[in-house]
């Protein structure tokens, strides 16, 4: 009865991968529709605004009619995993789903990857940038990247240009000079202008992101893969800089920015939000996600601000340049109904159209290298497509957990509970332990 039901799952797998590579033969562009003879629809799960999406659609569908194939349906983003788990679970669940960096570890292995025989691993990872190889695995391709949301630096011009300084920072190590230039306090030392929310966790907008983007620049991990793909806890690694791993240098330099006895002392756990305080015209520099620019305008339409380029670390052989990214794919379930349909829609939402026409309306970019090569005439445009160019993330096991970790280590160190080696030591047995879960 086993080798019966072996025997069954090979011939379902067997003519799910046919249809896979009959309908990426087109993959010679990387992206297009294809003809549309037998989609039928395809219903899409995502945390997307339906509103916008719908539009999206019409608009696409004007120039590729394919786009009138897709059925999308919005899930709230803090029910969107549960629901589609136990949705996946009933026989109820989409034919594809909008898929983040953060989860592929969640979805490993309810995903029917795209065979390697119809899409290269060598056409893929020379269609989309660098990021993009977080969706590879030894399987497959576990989702096909739709668009990527750069983190960028917001900084205000009226802040700067009353302290005096013509440019936001290019490297980290200015901070030093900026925080005591512009950081103004009150007869009480009350923090009345902020230079960035450095310091504390759970008032900084996108805290994990930021640190764990730190620590990369500095040539560090957090999860990485071996080579037979076996994940593992890279904050507290062998091979450390200088006796320390760059985590513990890292969370030592960032902690010191809610240290009222340090020179670069500009923020701590009372003041509002990273983002509000930045909308208020009270903080210099914010870091936040391409896609914010709307919320920070709506939020303060009279505020003077730009946008550059995270700064990055000056020196060190390990250092790379980059920035974190939000990255969105279409991912097929293994419980797919429509199979055919689900692998030539996500082949199209891929495809230079569809993902150029999402960045237009989302304030994102197209994960795809040949569209990020071209400059745009747009300065804030600019920024974002050379931060997109640069940007990385890491395998996260869960990311609520995960978030748990990042604020205790913080925590730890700004309430003088432990040392910063100490809290990062224990950061790195959570993380091998949820690993191991």
């Amino acid at each position: 009865m086993k080798g019966k039901h072996s025997i069954f799952q090979m011939v379902i797998f067997g003519i799910f991968a046919f249809f896979i590579i009959l309908a990426v033969f087109i993959f010679a562009g990387l992206g297009g529709s294809g003809g549309s003879q037998g989609v039928g629809t395809v219903t899409v799960w995502g945390t997307f605004d339906q509103d916008m999406m719908d539009d999206y659609l019409s608009q696409l569908n004007d120039t590729d009619t394919m786009a009138g194939h897709i059925k999308y349906v919005q899930i709230p983003e803090d029910s969107f995993n549960s629901e589609l788990i136990d949705a996946l679970a009933s026989g109820t669940g989409p034919d594809l789903f909008f898929l983040d960096q953060s989860n592929i570890l969640k979805y490993w292995n309810k995903i029917y990857p795209i065979p390697y025989d119809g899409i290269s691993k060598r056409g893929y990872m020379d269609t989309f940038v660098d990021e993009a190889e977080l969706f590879l695995s030894k399987r497959g391709i576990l989702g096909m990247p739709f668009a990527i949301d750069p983190m960028v630096l917001y900084w205000n011009r009226d802040i700067f240009a009353e302290s005096g300084i013509g440019k936001p920072p290019k490297y980290w190590n200015e901070l030093l000079k900026m925080s005591e230039q512009i950081t103004k306090t009150d007869e009480n030392s009350n923090i009345e202008i902020s230079t960035i929310a450095f310091g504390t966790f759970d008032n900084v907008n996108h805290a994990k992101d930021i640190l764990a983007t730190l620590i990369m620049q500095k040539g560090g991990g957090i999860v990485q893969r071996t080579e037979d793909g076996q994940l593992y806890s890279a904050i507290d690694p062998q091979g450390k800089l200088e006796g320390v791993s760059p985590a513990q240098v890292v969370v030592r330099s960032y902690t010191e920015f809610a240290n009222p006895s340090k020179p670069v002392y500009t923020w701590n756990s009372s003041l509002p939000n990273s983002l509000d305080m930045f909308a208020r015209g009270k903080l210099a520099m914010y870091i936040g996600y391409a896609s914010e620019i709307k919320k920070i305008k709506s939020k303060n339409p009279n505020l003077n601000f730009d946008v550059a380029v995270l700064p990055q670390v000056l020196g060190g052989e390990n250092r790379r340049t980059l920035t974190f990214g939000k990255m969105y794919a279409v991912a097929i379930p293994k419980q797919a109904k429509n199979i055919y349909g689900a692998s030539v829609i996500s082949n199209f939402l891929s495809g230079s159209l569809a993902s150029t026409f999402f960045a237009k309306i989302n304030d994102t970019f197209s994960p795809r290298r040949g569209i990020l090569s071209t400059q745009s005439d747009d300065v804030l445009k600019e920024v974002f497509r050379r931060s997109a160019l640069i940007a990385r993330a890491w395998l996260d096991p869960n990311p609520a957990k995960t978030d748990k970790i990042f604020r205790n280590m913080i925590n730890y160190i700004i309430s003088g509970r432990m040392r910063y080696s100490e809290a990062v030591a224990r950061a790195n047995r959570e993380l091998r332990a949820l690993i191991q879960e």
